[in-house]
């Protein structure tokens, strides 16, 4: 895998070669991983509230929507990340990857923020789910208990006259209460969908995120193949120089050694015929 395959879905520039370019979209890059990692922080406290007398649908609320924030962030970022693999300058990929370093921090704490609240949103729908199954266990019609058969035949008398009124107060009461439990049951109904929806999300925010976990990864092998490539590029290169300079050496001295014999041979040569030059002059 390549650098331009970090992200094939990347929507950035993806050309980024020259300095100035570099640096501004770096620059935003770190803007992006500090203003992560605060949101984390305040994920952090929020979640904290959960099952306190904090905790209420707007904290939930306010949560989610920093959530969401924090979750497009990250994947514009992870495009910015992508435009910079172009760069060539030394000085320039070691910023990239000390860019990476830095997201990969801020994705793990986002992570860890994302898993404890799905565990106690787990936590939580299961109690709701337990206390409801309790509450319908427990439950008995309205008038269910029984009361005394051994009431006078004087007493049933005298109340005779209020029966009709009381059967009607006993009427309205029971449908208010039936009422009032039918909206009770559709509220916490609504917080279980709810909750599970909010789970959901969560989960695949997870499996989101360690998708650019995985592509962060190929990006830091791949960077790292080319290190060791040039390494050993670099190496080879000088061992070639090596063996050149002491070729040279060698071309060297076989080339003093051939002056050297010809020097010598070109100093007999001038005695021998400064011999013959002698043998002649005495002669004459």
């Amino acid at each position: 895998m390549s650098y331009a395959s970090f992200d094939n879905g990347a929507t950035g520039n993806s050309n980024i070669t020259n300095e100035a370019d570099f640096q501004k979209t770096s620059q935003i890059v770190v803007a992006s991983i500090q203003k992560i990692l605060q949101n984390v922080s305040s994920m952090q406290r929020m979640v904290n509230q959960f099952g306190t007398a904090q905790d209420s649908p707007e904290l939930k609320q306010q949560l989610h929507q920093i959530r969401s924030y924090t979750q497009q962030l990250i994947t514009d970022t992870t495009t910015q990340l992508n435009d910079l693999v172009n760069c060539k300058e030394r000085h320039l990929k070691i910023k990239r990857d000390r860019l990476v370093d830095e997201f990969t921090s801020a994705l793990t704490a986002f992570q860890a923020v994302q898993r404890k609240t799905v565990d106690l949103e787990k936590n939580a729908m299961r109690q709701a789910r337990q206390a409801t199954g309790a509450g319908a266990a427990i439950s008995k019609p309205p008038g269910g208990g029984g009361g005394s058969h051994h009431s006078s035949m004087g007493s049933n008398y005298n109340n005779a006259s209020n029966s009709g009124s009381m059967f009607e107060d006993n009427f309205i009461t029971g449908s208010r209460g039936q009422t009032q439990e039918q909206l009770q049951e559709e509220i916490d109904l609504q917080a279980l969908e709810d909750q599970e929806r909010t789970i959901r999300e969560l989960e695949e925010n997870i499996v989101s995120v360690n998708e650019i976990y995985k592509k962060l990864g190929a990006l830091v092998y791949e960077q790292s193949h080319q290190v060791d490539s040039i390494e050993a590029s670099v190496e080879q290169t000088s061992v070639f120089v090596s063996e050149g300079v002491q070729q040279l050496k060698q071309a060297s001295h076989y080339q003093n050694k051939a002056r050297k014999k010809k020097l010598i041979l070109a100093l007999i040569a001038a005695a021998i015929l400064a011999i013959i030059i002698l043998i002649i002059a005495l002669k004459s």
